[in-house]
């Protein structure tokens, strides 16, 4: 038996050093070794460790940070107790741990922070669905949105739903209610802004009831049941919304006739839904206006419109980085939008979502990914620059679901977050820092007969090039882990711990003074909406029922004066 473990032992060897003399020569820099193969940076007899940036090596350097951060926590104890008149909610779709930090150094350095990071008060939620233990958009997003978590795939239903049932949709007490149905009862304006189909799931839930997140139009939806396009156009919601900016113009033509954008319909129905918004739109005596591309946005003159609708691609918009000139940025639709909601004294609520970090992910697309996410940063970063008096606005940003993304290794202080990083002893080969759990991207970094493609031949900085996936999978995953949140202004601090993921939801409601009228599944008032429902600066929590039947009785007492 000892016999046969040495000779197992010197014909590893000697394969071993047979691959060796045949592995392709790697960057110097990358392994600065006189050995005759590739090998590890440390194990150079000559190696050197990093030094990282001088100001550091200080120790007085971390003890002023580290003074000037107390400061900053010890400041966060004076808490905002106001109502939040206005929310601005912003999703990052996919927007994982993980995601932010590399954005981070994607942008410049370990050091920086992203303008939501910044906020005082910060929160970690759980994301799994009621029958799933990785979630998807659309369940993640009822929770935020309605303070219900319920099944995979459907929208705005309770969890007696099951994914593609019309039947039970239709069921009234199992239907959820969006936060913006209680701005809207409430007199605040609301909007919606993403660069996905503004069909798609998480915008969906803020405005539709579905049994399934795919019957965005009516060629797709069950004979009985509404599609989520139409209830945009005509919903009890969707009808009502100020602002609702996005991609998606596919479902809203026929087919048969081409879009705004070019491309053919998909309805079934041969309906004209941007052509019914605008009749119902002038129908209510109101001034609303129809845009399609980044140049129509940017010359709307808010003073002369009631309400915008804008449809700016025929499916998802497209990536930032694909440099697609005619559609406006989601900074750009984000302010439009606030411009046009904050001219309402009353209030009111913004959704906001970056959706394609979670599309670039799906595809192993990191550099895009994180370009998405930079582009998320700039659009809060704006909101909370024009909404400076933080007194009434509450900022909320939020993660409906993680991904498989991951950082690796032992990259080197400054090292580009989009190259290889470290070494491996094994396969004598670096790897990239970056890389996912699954995906198509599989096949491009592993070979059929096993082991990995060497990276120094790969040109990784494209926004094209997909990172490394371990598993073959379709469709890179959800990931599983729970997201953060981060807030500023009204009651953020409610938003601190771990906690699960439609918390949220019944926070922003306390928050803002929203919610069901007293006595029907209520929860708890804070003093400052107290005051405000007994004649305070605006409403809540009040049914509009009871509303019309007080000025009714107002109106008869002065006519009998």
């Amino acid at each position: 038996m000892k016999l046969v473990l040495q000779i197992s032992s010197i014909c590893l060897v000697i394969t071993l050093a047979s691959s060796a003399s045949v592995s392709p020569h790697v960057d110097p820099e990358l392994t600065p070794a006189p050995t005759p193969y590739p090998t590890h940076p440390m194990d150079d007899p000559e190696w050197a460790p990093p030094e990282g940036p001088r100001q550091e090596l200080d120790k007085q350097y971390w003890i002023r940070t580290g003074q000037r951060l107390l400061d900053e926590q010890l400041s966060k104890n004076q808490l905002n107790l106001n109502v939040a008149k206005n929310v601005v909610i912003f999703i990052g779709d996919g927007m994982s741990i993980a995601t932010q930090t590399a954005t981070r150094m994607y942008m410049g350095g370990e050091e920086l922070a992203l303008s939501f990071e910044q906020f005082p008060y910060v929160g970690l939620a759980k994301t799994y669905c009621i029958n799933y233990q990785v979630s998807d958009s659309s369940c993640t997003a009822a929770a935020i949105l309605t303070g219900v978590k319920n099944n995979y795939g459907t929208i705005a239903v309770s969890g007696h739903v099951p994914l593609m049932n019309c039947e039970r949709s239709l069921v009234e007490d199992n239907r959820l209610t969006s936060m913006l149905r209680y701005a809207q009862l409430d007199g605040r304006s609301t909007g919606i802004v993403t660069t996905t189909r503004i069909t798609h799931a998480t915008p969906a839930v803020a405005y539709a009831v579905a049994g399934a997140r795919y019957w965005e139009d009516d060629g797709d939806t069950p004979e009985g049941c509404t599609d989520i396009a139409a209830q945009l156009v005509h919903g009890e919601i969707g009808q009502n919304l100020t602002v609702a900016l996005g991609g998606g113009s596919r479902h809203f033509y026929p087919a048969g006739a081409n879009t705004v954008h070019g491309s053919a319909g998909r309805r079934q129905d041969g309906r004209f839904l941007v052509d019914e918004w605008l009749i119902n739109v002038e129908a209510n005596g109101e001034s609303g206006l129809f845009v399609h591309d980044r140049l129509s946005l940017s010359q709307v003159k808010v003073s002369k419109v009631d309400r915008l609708f804008g449809l700016f691609s025929a499916n998802h918009m497209s990536y930032r980085l694909e440099n697609a000139v005619q559609e406006p940025t989601l900074e750009e639709m984000t302010a439009k939008a606030l411009e046009i909601v904050s001219k309402n004294d009353r209030g009111y609520v913004l959704i906001v979502e970056g959706g394609r970090i979670d599309h670039a992910h799906h595809d192993n697309l990191a550099r895009l990914a994180l370009g998405e996410t930079v582009e998320l940063h700039r659009a809060v970063q704006h909101v909370a620059t024009a909404t400076d008096d933080r007194d009434d606005t509450l900022i909320l940003v939020t993660a409906d679901h993680s991904h498989t993304l991951t950082m690796g290794g032992y990259p080197v202080r400054g090292n580009n977050i989009l190259a290889t990083g470290d070494f491996s002893r094994l396969d004598r080969m670096p790897f990239f820092t970056l890389s996912y759990a699954n995906g198509m991207s599989y096949f491009e970094h592993f070979s059929p007969t096993g082991g990995r493609h060497n990276p120094q031949w790969m040109d990784s900085q494209r926004p094209d090039f997909v990172f490394p996936g371990t598993v073959p999978y379709e469709d890179e995953t959800h990931g599983g882990d729970d997201v953060g949140v981060f807030a500023r202004g009204p009651h953020a601090h409610l938003f601190s711990g771990l906690y699960e993921q439609h918390l949220i939801g019944h926070v922003l409601l306390y928050a803002a003074c929203l919610g069901p009228p007293e006595g029907t599944n209520a929860g708890p008032v804070s003093e400052a909406c107290k005051r405000r429902l007994t004649g305070g600066s605006g409403g809540g929590r009040v049914n509009p029922v009871v509303v019309v039947v007080l000025v009714t009785i107002a109106v008869v007492l002065l006519g009998r004066q």
